[in-house]
């Protein structure tokens, strides 16, 4: 754990550090570099840390290093097309599978980074918490759907813009890394029911979306889940994994009371915002953030169905900049309460509950084992 409190702190004071600094210049080459840590943290490790790492990602190393770019695929015609080729030319170019992994961290989290720097330039290191104890344990695991995901958070960034063109290809970009990145239609949703509208929504919408996602949720759960997974399991083996643990997940209570929090948080900021357009960015934000919830509760059915969730959890971790961009007297409650939670998050899933095999942290480059 020693690797990762530095690796979090260095990331944090980082971004910290880049917003305070006046030159434009320097304050975005500080926060680019925030992501140093991080990096040298994903592409220093062993195989054995996440879950995933020494399944796809490796095999796909392997073929970049033996085969042509269509032999490539064809090796790995079980993954999806745009994350084979990224391996093989990331694998072509560095010839190491540390490399690799580095660089595609990078990847994943400078998205992340730039477009929450572009949308609140005051209040955006905050973020470094939310992805350092929340999204940062995927990312060492779930390689394919966190690229995917950093390709919506840029299509998201389109969305604010109202460039609808980019966001179409960013989104064709997010499924051709990772099938599930088709709920980026679902988000683009949420969006719409959220902003476009002529005249001014009212608190109702979160509160109407969380009770449609209930809806679903429950019809999902009770009547068609298996039967889901079984036509899956009709044209794909990429989800063997899920098909043959049906039925052996539990409900997530972690991301139940994460469904709370957002309302709490909800109920907070909407008191300090003045503006039409703040008030339907909350209502965006909190909505990812409850929709998510919910989503990770198809683990009922198997415990891989949470990363349902993924996307609508790493797009509500941009309440917090946002609303420490945005608010007064609330800004310090709403970013204690959001810091605590992370943290907790981070415990609970990470550490207690072992997922994506974080620990222990071993590295045969650095000659470590940390437990």
């Amino acid at each position: 754990m020693p690797i990762y409190f530095i690796a979090f702190v260095s990331h944090i004071v980082l971004l910290y550090f880049s917003v305070k600094i006046t030159n434009k210049h320097v304050s975005f080459l500080l926060a680019v570099i925030s992501v140093l840590p991080l990096c040298l943290v994903a592409g220093l490790r062993d195989a054995s840390v996440g879950t995933d790492t020494s399944a796809y990602p490796l095999r796909c190393f392997y073929a970049s290093q033996y085969y042509s770019l269509t032999g490539a695929m064809g090796a790995c015609s079980d993954q999806e097309p745009l994350f084979v080729i990224l391996f093989w030319i990331l694998g072509r170019l560095t010839g190491d599978f540390h490399a690799v992994l580095f660089l595609c961290e990078a990847i994943v989290l400078l998205p992340y980074i730039l477009v929450v720097r572009k949308l609140y330039p005051r209040g955006y290191p905050i973020v470094g918490f939310f992805l350092c104890f929340v999204v940062f344990g995927y990312t060492l695991n779930i390689i394919r759907q966190c690229i995917a995901t950093s390709m919506l958070v840029m299509m998201v960034y389109e969305l604010f813009r109202e460039k609808r063109g980019p966001a179409i290809v960013f989104l064709f970009l997010a499924v051709g890394f990772h099938k599930m990145s088709i709920m980026g239609l679902f988000i683009w949703i949420i969006y719409i029911s959220c902003f476009n509208r002529g005249r001014e929504r009212s608190y109702k919408t979160v509160a109407l979306l969380a009770c449609v996602g209930v809806i679903i949720f429950t019809i999902c759960v009770i009547m068609i889940g298996p039967d889901v997974m079984e036509i899956v399991s009709l044209f794909t083996s990429s989800y063997s994994f899920q098909i043959k643990h049906a039925g052996m997940g539990s409900f997530n209570t972690t991301m139940l009371i994460y469904f709370l929090f957002c309302l709490a948080i909800w109920m907070l900021g909407s008191k300090g915002l003045i503006t039409s357009f703040d008030r339907w960015t909350l209502n965006f934000y909190t909505s990812s953030g409850i929709i998510s919830s919910l989503f990770a509760q198809l683990a009922s059915i198997s415990p891989e169905l949470i990363r349902l969730s993924f996307p609508f959890l790493f797009i509500s971790g941009f309440v917090y900049p946002f609303l420490s961009e945005n608010l007064g007297r609330e800004r310090f409650l709403t970013g204690t309460l959001g810091v605590l939670f992370f943290v907790f998050y981070f415990v609970i899933t990470f550490v207690y509950g072992g997922s994506c095999d974080l620990f222990p942290y071993s590295s045969a480059l650095l000659g470590v084992i940390y437990a």
